[in-house]
């Protein structure tokens, strides 16, 4: 190989190497700090930060809060806002995500235990000019035991596709709360079509339907969806700041050890569909009645509804203490105390 043709190899890998090394340098996170962005980079904030002006968020550009909380004013996403886990988001005026009939996608996204809380508005623009232009979206997506609590109103463009996604583990769920006037773009309009979105609308809605949402609204109280309505959600309009205690509050069930000692009895009553053991159920302490089997669940009576105080024209007409049964519209088994139904839910019941 003569030195010329050497000379242009190298070259070649040099010029190879330049282009290499500018991708790496571009995919590198910039430390945010407030500064302007611009499309193309990715940002990234770590550990609490407040900017005290509107933040925008560019098409092509992405914000990624890593980790503690951002804390500003208005901000505007065209690209991409990234809420990692455990991170969050505070706004003490609105948001803005995507931009009516730019073709551009835009998202806000949420991961485990995120949260984002705003005293003013969220407004969704469309950026499919209502389906002109299929395939682009500005969305929301949300991880598991994520919460979005909207203080001020939410209004929704989209018509051809739900603004609110569920991206957490099957067996999740998620909040996106409003606590004033939701509004949507009309018929075909939908917040989600994941039954883990909890979706609380704490006043009036118009033109935008549940889709496959958990729902509970309008003008929703704790009373009207019991078994919907977290802990830590306060019924007070004007009280906001409460998706931190809401996150807090979701796992806060307690356990205790197991009765030891000598049982009281055994069961002496026994339906299985099984193969039964010579022991069973007598080898099952302090029970009346056992049933097993290894693919049929226990269906109890379901109603279509009971109200929390007894009222003309529940399902249920006389209710008797220790009754137990299903309600189809709160959607959770409920146990009547003598006075209420309430729904029977996971914590110690001291």
């Amino acid at each position: 190989m003569n030195s010329l043709n050497f000379l242009k190899i190298n070259e070649k890998v040099i010029f190879l190497l330049m282009i290499a090394f500018y991708g790496v340098i571009k995919a590198q996170c910039i430390p945010y700090t407030g500064q302007v962005m611009t499309a193309g980079n990715t940002y990234c904030s770590n550990g609490n930060l407040t900017v005290g002006t509107t933040i925008d968020i560019p098409f092509g550009a992405t914000l990624i809060i890593q980790s503690g909380q951002l804390q500003t004013v208005n901000v505007g996403v065209n690209g991409i806002l990234d809420i990692n886990d455990g991170a969050s988001v505070r706004s003490t005026g609105s948001i803005t995500i995507g931009t009516f009939g730019t073709q551009k996608n835009s998202k806000i996204k949420l991961g485990t235990k995120s949260f984002l809380s705003l005293t003013g508005s969220v407004s969704q623009g469309d950026p499919s000019f209502m389906g002109a232009f299929p395939g682009t979206t500005s969305t929301l997506e949300m991880g598991t035991s994520s919460v979005v609590e909207i203080c001020g109103t939410f209004s929704q463009q989209s018509t051809t596709y739900p603004f609110v996604n569920y991206v957490g583990i099957p067996t999740g769920k998620a909040y996106c709360i409003a606590k004033a006037d939701v509004s949507g773009g009309g018929p075909g309009s939908v917040i989600s079509n994941d039954s883990q979105i909890v979706a609380i609308a704490m006043s009036t809605v118009t033109n935008l339907g549940p889709g496959n949402a958990s729902f509970c609204g309008p003008n929703a109280t704790k009373s009207t969806c019991p078994s919907l309505w977290p802990e830590g959600l306060s019924e007070d309009k004007s009280s906001c700041g409460n998706a931190p205690v809401i996150i807090d509050d979701m796992d806060a069930f307690c356990t205790k050890p197991a009765t030891s000692g000598t049982p009281d009895g055994f069961t002496k009553f026994g339906i299985t569909i099984q193969q039964k053991s010579n022991a069973w159920p007598e080898n099952i302490p302090n029970g009346f009645l056992a049933m097993e089997s290894k693919d049929k669940g226990f269906v109890i009576t379901r109603v279509q509804h009971v109200s929390q105080t007894p009222q003309p024209g529940d399902a249920i007409a006389d209710p008797k203490e220790g009754m137990l049964l299903y309600d189809l519209q709160d959607k959770c088994i409920k146990l009547y105390n003598g006075t209420e139904w309430k729904c029977v839910q996971r914590s110690c019941n001291d």
